[in-house]
């Protein structure tokens, strides 16, 4: 098995764009199972627990998720 290349700290701060959209497709993974499942999902807005119930997260999805 070959060796990795190092990671270079200095082109991640550079470069965020890959760690960036990784999260994004996190959320929205994390959106669609709680749609899936019929479930609330809880996030922070405003300084306060949300809870944003699953035909707002279609909603939040159709309109292109990019936050």
């Amino acid at each position: 098995m070959p060796a990795k290349k190092p990671v270079d700290i200095d082109d991640l701060i550079i470069n965020d764009e890959p760690i960036t959209e990784a999260i994004r497709q996190g959320a929205r993974e994390a959106m669609k199972r709680h749609i899936m499942a019929g479930v609330p999902m809880v996030s922070w807005a405003d300084g306060q627990v949300v809870e944003i119930q699953p035909d707002e997260l279609i909603k939040i999805l159709n309109e292109g998720y990019n936050a």
